[in-house]
């Protein structure tokens, strides 16, 4: 854990002090203040809650990526202050408050607690959606072609040097889809998309340039919108897409109406070739009727850079996880789907833009 760090000159209205909790997955330099000053005390990573308390006690704009802010996490922060002015000017000065994420989600922030405290809250939306995209097509590919499985395979060699394929001479069967058929090509694949933001429709486009027939689903349990502007895209119903989908990207947003999205009676629905890509949210997929539904081989696949728990690495953490699922086509990677050289010149700039918000009274843009 890294040590606490004490600013050099608590905010004021004259100067800002930003905390950044989490350098391993985002840190941003040479912010623009102006006309105040500032400077910037950065973490590697925080994990537990009371470790963000402590280091954002004096922070007048704090900057997390997946650290959870919740009451515990906030006690009183931010509240620290240079309060040797006059009662007015501190009184003014206990409004400014922020916390800024680069990522497009808030599921982490307790934003309801935040306005409760006059925190403001920004996101980042679309800084990830280049990245996440493609690597969404990337977790597809392996999930249909059952490259990592194959990959164990050739990899586990026996005491005579010999793995299946030697052993065989031929292990192309192991790439059947549930219903014991070859995998499917790109141009039989009907791809429905769960969330139609940024992300979503990155994926359509390249989905299409493909050659995949792709189907846009409508909000569960919802009647349709007649009324979304700028949507040129026709919706298909939710349960139509669980239906006749071969292959479905979940890239909603996270949140009490998205918990469980995909469960016993979704599944169900499911062909029997279907792959499930997610790079959503854990909570998004009810984990333990997933792995059910491929053991009992009602599906064919799934892939996830998102857990439940994370960061992840045991059956308390997924049930992805769990010793008895190495056998199932499961396709992982550790929340990296947003990395690239665009993403981060892209989260960087925009976090800059929104401490310019936030310097200059702009709240409009805020979440709260």
């Amino acid at each position: 854990m890294d040590p606490l760090k004490v600013p050099d000159q608590l905010p004021s209205l004259d100067h800002e002090v930003i905390v950044q909790l989490e350098e391993v997955h985002f840190a941003v330099e040479h912010v623009d203040t102006t006309p105040r000053s500032h400077e910037i005390l950065t973490y590697h990573r925080i994990a537990k809650a009371e470790e963000i308390r402590e280091r954002i006690q004096c922070a007048s704009i704090a900057i997390v990526t997946q650290a959870c802010i919740t009451a515990e996490s906030l006690g009183e922060a931010p509240y620290l202050y240079d309060d040797t002015r006059r009662p007015r000017e501190f009184a003014d000065l206990q409004l400014r408050k922020c916390i800024i994420t680069p990522t497009a989600g808030t599921n982490h922030i307790d934003l309801d607690e935040c306005k409760r405290r006059g925190i403001k809250v920004a996101k980042c939306p679309g800084s990830t959606s280049p990245a996440a995209a493609e690597h969404a097509l990337s977790l597809y590919f392996a999930a249909r072609r059952k490259t990592v499985m194959l990959h164990n395979d050739i990899r586990a060699v026996d005491e005579n040097g010999e793995n299946l394929w030697k052993r065989q001479h031929s292990i192309a069967l192991k790439m059947q889809t549930a219903n014991e058929r070859p995998p499917c090509s790109i141009e039989e694949e009907v791809a429905g998309i769960i969330g139609h933001g940024h992300i979503g429709k990155r994926l359509e486009t390249l989905c299409t340039a493909l050659g995949m027939k792709v189907l846009i689903a409508e909000r569960k349990n919802e009647a349709p919108d007649r009324n979304v502007v700028n949507e040129l895209t026709a919706r298909t119903p939710f349960g139509e897409v669980m239906k006749t989908a071969t292959v479905l990207f979940i890239c909603c947003t996270s949140n009490s109406g998205t918990q469980n999205l995909i469960d016993v009676a979704e599944l169900s629905a499911m062909r029997p070739e279907a792959i499930i890509v997610n790079i959503s949210r854990g909570g998004v997929l009810n984990t333990q009727e997933v792995v059910k539904a491929l053991r009992e081989r009602r599906i064919s696949g799934v892939a996830a850079d998102v857990f439940d728990q994370e960061p992840a690495s045991t059956e308390e953490d997924s049930a992805f996880l769990a010793e008895d699922t190495k056998d199932l086509n499961l396709t992982f990677s550790p929340h990296v789907g947003y990395f690239s050289t665009k993403t981060m010149a892209t989260m960087k700039d925009m976090v800059r833009e929104r401490i310019k918000w936030f310097i200059n009274g702009d709240f409009s843009k805020f979440e709260v």
